[in-house]
């Protein structure tokens, strides 16, 4: 698509937030021309004209690439149900995030773009903790596109959007040719408000309550670089190994209910919720994972939870204490079993996620309990995490 951006990408919201938008002429005809289909096998197929498309075959982002993936990695009860599209020619919010990702990359300006497969995995997927479904990329894109519009690295794309917490948190300072409110308007959003996930984790969550916890700030932050074409994640402890909750779970029975948010029929979260979320974004320069904490204005590595990074986080750290049942994890869109190099550790199935007691439990430590309105366990159906424990641990002796 090189040659689209003789276009300026402002063009292509012409009308944007109106009954009266539509996908720009290149978006519509992909869109057009890629044909899906589930087979009786359960397996996902797709056509473009003429060509049958397979995204592990494929070496650039297209419609057709970016709905095959999605539809082959997505979570089943989405395939059900998701959000209208803000045109009317889009089916679904689907149809949107795939339009406005292939915006963001043709937008960008960054040098080296990062590869396809991580930009399948963590650029191009609309969810990540099984937050609340809602049609956040295009709002996204047209609000802050413009901040990472000639910048050429994803580390200066981050420090655009942070930067003394205006650029990311002034949420109606940022508006499009089309925009219909009132200028005059002023929300910020924040402050950083601990316990508050839940119910704050979707991105529009912290837009309507005007703030949040860690987990909210990390989906949000992890959202607003995803729509602006930087691959991202968020990433955590469901449970630091420190105080009261240190140790392994057939020792310590606190393990445990760290991991259950409290005691069942008891208290629950506050203090029984010793986890943290942050942020990992994918450095273009380097090809590798780095990480920056939430709610600050300064992209560094140096943090309260891990100290002065080298190999990995201090030993007295919350992240350097990292181990079995205290582990930290990525989310991911991979497969199990996918390129440790490229994930940045190994994919697991967040289903098959244990405790050395035996113990069933899911990253979701705020909704331990997640259940379908028919009563089906669901905290860790369709999540898929990387483990990063071997990343942040201390290595001293």
């Amino acid at each position: 698509f090189e040659i689209l951006m003789v276009i300026s990408p402002r063009d292509w919201l012409t009308d944007f937030g109106h009954d009266s938008f539509r996908y720009p002429e290149w978006i519509s005809q992909s869109m057009h021309s890629c044909t899906c289909w589930r087979s009786a096998d359960l397996s996902f197929g797709c056509r473009d004209s003429d060509a049958l498309v397979d995204w592990r075959l494929s070496t650039e982002l297209t419609w057709c690439v970016a709905k095959h993936f999605l539809l082959s990695h997505m979570p089943e009860f989405d395939l059900h149900f998701l959000p209208p599209a803000v045109s009317v020619e889009g089916t679904s919010m689907l149809d949107d995030n795939i339009a406005f990702a292939l915006m963001a990359v043709n937008a960008s300006k960054l040098d080296p773009h990062p590869p396809l497969r991580v930009m399948l995995s963590y650029m191009l997927p609309y969810a990540g903790l099984h937050e609340s479904r809602a049609n956040w990329r295009p709002l996204f894109f047209a609000k802050f596109f413009q901040l990472a519009a000639n910048l050429s690295t994803t580390e200066q794309v981050v420090g655009a959007l942070i930067r003394n917490k205006e650029q990311l948190m002034n949420w109606t300072r940022f508006q499009w040719p089309a925009f219909p409110g009132r200028s005059d308007n002023r929300l910020e959003l924040g402050p950083f408000a601990s316990g508050s996930t839940p119910p704050v984790v979707a991105p529009f969550d912290f837009a309507a309550y005007g703030y949040g916890s860690c987990t909210g700030w990390a989906t949000f932050l992890t959202s607003a670089l995803r729509a602006v074409g930087v691959p991202a994640r968020q990433a955590g402890s469901p449970c630091w190994n420190t105080a009261t909750f240190a140790g392994f779970a057939t020792e310590n029975p606190n393990v445990s209910r760290c991991w259950a948010a409290g005691v069942g029929g008891g208290p629950a979260g506050g203090v029984y919720l010793n986890n943290h979320n942050w942020v990992e974004y994918w450095d273009n320069q380097n090809r590798a994972w780095h990480f920056v904490d939430v709610s600050v204005d300064v992209v560094s590595q140096d943090t309260w939870f891990c100290g002065n990074y080298t190999t990995g986080c201090e030993c007295s750290s919350n992240a350097g204490k990292a181990i079995v049942d205290h582990p930290v994890f990525s989310v991911t869109w991979s497969d199990v079993g996918d390129d440790i190099e490229i994930d940045g550790g190994e994919v697991l199935d967040a289903a098959a996620l244990t405790l050395t007691s035996g113990e069933s439990v899911s990253p979701l430590v705020w909704s331990p309990r997640l259940l379908s309105p028919l009563g089906v366990p669901v905290k860790n159906v369709g999540l898929r995490i990387v483990n990063r424990t071997e990343f942040y641990r201390c290595k001293s002796n």
